[in-house]
């Protein structure tokens, strides 16, 4: 029988947030089914294939971790609206994209 269980499970000493994507070794993404198997731990599942139980995705494509959150609108805007990467006495008011593109620039030209 399965049944509905809280939203976090433990396997392998670890506790997981099942409402969170995790992504194995190998980059698949198991999500949780929102069911459990006989003994009560958490069934995870990929895309493709069939669903497996958490311990048995940890021991065989592990260690997971969390899938990163997209970044939002939010986010770029206050990447764009930080104050620039100098000394306190020599930042700016606002970041510009001027200052923005400088900086791309001269990361370029680093990496050249």
């Amino acid at each position: 029988m399965k049944t509905i269980i809280e939203r976090t499970a433990e396997a392998a000493g670890f506790t997981f947030d099942l409402s969170l994507t995790w992504i194995d070794t190998y980059g698949d993404r198991w999500t949780w089914t929102g069911d459990t198997d006989e003994s009560g731990m958490a069934v995870m599942q990929r895309s493709e294939g069939s669903p497996r139980r958490l311990s048995y995705v940890y021991w065989t494509f592990g260690p997971l971790i969390p899938a990163p959150h997209p970044v939002t609108y939010a986010d770029r805007r206050a990447a764009l609206t930080a104050t620039s990467c100098t000394a306190p006495d020599e930042q700016d008011e606002k970041a510009t994209p001027l200052t923005l593109a400088g900086l791309l620039g001269r990361l370029r030209r680093r990496s050249a």
